[in-house]
């Protein structure tokens, strides 16, 4: 064997061993990278979706109606609604971002759901949904991440409109409505959304705009 030949099969060892090498760092190098280009409120929701639909599906009978809008969310339901407005509004902080979206029924049945949640991680960290039937009064269900609370607010109507006082109480933790009620927000913050300052939009439950 000549000295190229021996050279060059010193090469041709050199390229086998480094090869797999010079992969496997290119493919943990576009690990991070393909992480942090996916959304975080779309990864938020894909990995949380089969949790929050198996949530909607062990909710008592009567709440079913009140708490199930995951049909009108989307821009597509607009069309069918009395009302479709979603605004997205300016957080407290940069990482903040706040959604509200207001709906009205064809049967005058109102609904506000408001989110707040973080830009870089997608997770909430406030969630409140007011659901309003005429003449029966309106329901409102509130998640806090800070003390992982919920609490259940009902306003009963009167003959002048909505009572001042309403029933309050905390619900478990464990239960089906806060994780709905995430499940709600979480399809909100991947909906299509007007910026605060293109929409001024009618309040459902009082009729009023702000």
């Amino acid at each position: 064997m000549t000295r190229r030949d021996r050279a060059g099969l010193v090469l041709l060892v050199a390229l086998t061993i480094a090869a797999p090498l010079v992969a496997l760092a290119v493919v943990r190098r576009d690990i991070p990278e393909a992480h942090a280009a996916r959304d975080p409120f779309e990864a938020m929701r894909a990995d949380s979706a089969v949790a929050d639909s198996a949530a909607f599906e062990a909710l008592p009978v009567a709440l079913r109606p009140l708490l199930d809008v995951r049909s009108a969310i989307d821009a597509a339901a607009a069309d069918t609604l009395a009302l479709h407005e979603c605004i997205q509004m300016d957080g407290r902080a940069p990482e903040e971002l706040r959604r509200r979206l207001q709906l009205r029924f064809a049967d005058s049945s109102a609904a506000v759901l408001y989110a707040i949640a973080d830009r870089r991680s997608g997770a909430l960290a406030r969630v409140e949904f007011l659901r309003r039937t005429p003449r029966a009064g309106q329901r409102g269900f509130i998640w806090d991440a800070l003390r992982n609370r919920t609490t259940s607010v009902w306003w009963f109507e009167t003959a002048r409109g909505l009572s001042r006082r309403g029933e309050r109480g905390e619900l478990p933790r464990g239960g089906p409505v806060p994780r709905a009620i995430r499940g709600l927000a979480r399809q909100l913050l991947v909906a299509s959304c007007a910026d605060s300052s293109t929409n001024s939009p009618m309040n459902p439950i009082s009729g009023s705009r702000n």
